[in-house]
């Protein structure tokens, strides 16, 4: 088989066509600049007649157009016209049986009628709510008050029973040194190493564990160092304990930290001191607990006051069972269960103000109560302060979660909330009732026009995605617009304007626009920009732009223009004669202002120069300040320009050769 083989002269051709134009483009450039003069060529300004316009592109409809639309489901009794029928006003359209709207009318009557009811009684008890949630407050810092004084009183006692415990303490096995051990020192001949070590209390083995450095942690552990070294000691409690101190043979308290680094200066002995678990740490940890019992209660109920009672129910069946000694957790979580089913059998609790059944919430709060350690709790509870503080938090907690459902009954959101539902109910009803009202007397043409949709047949039901009938005048034609922010303020209702559309031009008028705009913002910078160059209606070309809805009527339409198609729209917007202009192409734009380049004959430069500018047209600006009749601008001024100010050469035609 043959090859072809490429030939490097088409690679060629390209790079010398491509060096010819550099060469080109330089030598105008080396021209331009001859006899020290950047080569120009001048427009002198005059007067002349600017005619404004804004363009844009809609969409032909009917001049007047009504949708027959069903807004339920109803079953047509009758349809009297098709597609293409014209008929005069009064004409009956279409009948409808209404019987069973009537049954959708009566449910979203009492739908709404309920929902007016808890409107009223959410503002009811937001006034209420505003009152109690005052009282319990009140009530909240008067407890916490009491509670402070029961923690303060039970910690007086657990200091009592610390201080007869370290008495205790210093009795130490004879194998314990007698003397302080941070400060001694080993006098015999390896006086550079030294022991560190750490031991747990006698009698208190089981509390914890210490560790020196490295060494292996249990009740005694140590280690030799270097003199100088520093060595990280640390205690570790074990559950439902906790340190208290490090101290010497002697009982003297030497650090609170459980971690510790000493430098060894000489034989170090360090001894772990542990102590049950606080009193008031563990009624915390049970007031904490309630507390999420209680949000769980009220999160199955919006009354108060069956969350109070609920609360209530399970505080007194708790405070029973230890009253009685019962410590096991299971036995307590099956009274608490008990009691809430017997409250609820004995009517004291509302079932019919509860999110669930009431088997249900018995099992949930029983289940809560048994996850706790009721035994070590009433380990705590060794005297009537333990008990009096426990009761307390019982009540506090329950408080508290009272406080949360007033503070939300109090606040406006639940009071908007229903406000919400009654209006959309009202909203809903009002909106079936009106079209009962169109359904029961039928529908009446409301002027001459044509059918140009109907998909209803007699005898079937209707659905909310029926189109049903338009009716349309094709008498009278209108074109559709979208105006920009910048050519709104431009077109006032009443301004002629020339419809063109693919077979013909067509007179025509603004009759209406829209008092707001819609769509995206894109559209309004497309239009604002494409307005600044001479350029309206930019935003018709995209489906996002936001615009003011204009409408055109069509003067003397034929059969020509046809509904459904584009049109192109021409609103003439002022007329400006004998005023100074610029042509488009003499201006530079910048981020800074409008420009021209003013010509000195005298001096044979041009400088950048401000200017003003008003009305304007597809080829011309309106000049209101910085030009006048006469004046001489460079007529193409270059986008190279390096300064403001220049030498010109003036030609009446660019020099394109050496």
């Amino acid at each position: 088989m043959a090859t072809v083989k490429k030939s490097k002269k088409r690679i060629i051709v390209p790079i010398a066509i491509v060096l010819v134009i550099a060469i080109i483009v330089t030598s105008i450039f080396i021209v331009r600049k001859v006899n020290g003069g950047e080569q120009v060529t001048l427009h002198t300004i005059s007067t002349g007649d600017i005619y404004e316009t804004v363009s844009a592109t809609g969409d032909v409809t009917a001049g007047a157009s009504r949708t027959y639309k069903v807004g339920t489901v109803a079953t047509v009794k009758e349809v009297f016209v098709q597609k293409g029928d014209k008929v005069k006003e009064g004409d009956k359209l279409a009948t409808f049986d209404t019987s069973n709207v009537d049954a959708q009318i009566s449910k979203l009557q009492g739908t709404y009628a309920d929902a007016k009811k808890a409107y009223n009684t959410a503002r009811s008890n937001q006034t209420a709510a505003k009152s109690n949630l005052a009282a319990v407050n009140k009530q909240i810092n008067t407890l916490e008050k009491q509670i402070a004084k029961l923690q303060k009183r039970a910690n007086t006692t657990t200091s009592k029973k610390k201080t007869t415990t370290k008495k205790h303490r210093t009795t130490l096995p004879t194998t314990v040194p007698t003397t302080r051990v941070t400060t001694t020192k080993e006098t015999t001949a390896k006086a550079a190493t030294y022991t560190v070590k750490a031991t747990v209390l006698a009698g208190q083995e089981s509390y914890g564990t210490v560790q020196v450095g490295n060494n292996t942690a249990g009740s005694t552990s140590a280690g030799k160092y270097d003199e100088g070294a520093d060595v990280v000691i640390k205690a570790v409690p074990v559950k439902d304990y906790s340190f208290s101190g490090w101290y010497d043979a002697n009982g003297t308290k030497l650090k609170s930290s459980k971690q510790v680094t000493v430098q060894v200066r000489g034989n170090v002995q360090y001894i772990a001191q542990f102590e049950k678990t606080s009193t008031t740490g563990a009624l915390k940890d049970l007031s904490d607990t309630l507390a999420e019992i209680a949000d769980n209660i009220r999160d199955m109920t919006n009354d108060v006051d069956t969350m109070m009672q609920i609360m209530k129910t399970t505080a007194d069946a708790i405070s029973k069972a230890l009253d009685r000694n019962i410590t096991d957790s299971n036995a307590i979580a099956n009274a608490v269960e008990k009691a809430i089913r017997d409250a609820i059998s004995d009517g004291l609790i509302n079932e019919d103000n509860l999110k669930v059944m009431g088997d249900v919430l018995a099992k949930s709060i029983a289940q809560a109560v048994k996850e706790i350690d009721w035994k070590s709790v009433a380990k705590d509870l060794t005297s009537t302060t333990d008990i009096q503080l426990t009761t307390k938090q019982l009540q506090l907690a329950a408080l508290y979660a009272q406080s949360k459902m007033y503070a939300v009954e109090a606040s406006d959101t639940a009071v908007s909330a229903q406000k919400s539902v009654m209006e959309g109910a009202e909203s809903a009803l009002t909106a079936l009732q009106d079209a009962n009202k169109d359904l029961q007397a039928g529908w009446i043409a409301s002027f001459d026009g044509t059918i140009t949709t109907c998909d209803l047949v007699a005898g079937e039901q209707t659905s909310l995605v029926n189109d049903g009938i338009v009716l349309e005048n094709m008498n009278t034609m209108v074109v559709t617009i979208s105006l920009s922010e910048y050519d709104n303020h431009r077109v006032k209702v009443g301004m002629p304007c020339t419809i063109t559309t693919a077979y013909g031009k067509y007179e025509g008028e603004v009759t209406a626009k829209a008092p707001t705009a819609t769509g995206g913002s894109t559209g309004s910078i497309l239009d604002n920009v494409g307005s600044m160059a001479g350029i309206s209606g930019l935003s018709s070309l995209t489906s996002s732009g936001a615009g003011v809805e204009c409408t055109v009527e069509v003067k003397h339409p034929d059969e020509n223009i046809i509904i459904g198609f584009e049109a192109n729209v021409v609103i003439s917007t002022g007329e400006y004669l004998g005023v100074v202009t610029v042509p488009t192409g003499s201006i530079v734009l910048d981020k800074t202002g409008t420009y021209v380049y003013l010509y000195n004959e005298k001096e044979k430069t041009v400088t950048k120069t401000a200017i003003t500018t008003g009305a304007m047209s597809d080829s011309a600006y309106q000049v209101t300040d910085g030009l006048k009749a006469g004046d001489k601008i460079v007529a193409a001024p270059s986008t190279t320009y390096k300064e403001d100010s220049f030498k010109v050469k003036v030609v009446d035609k660019l020099s394109t050769t050496k």
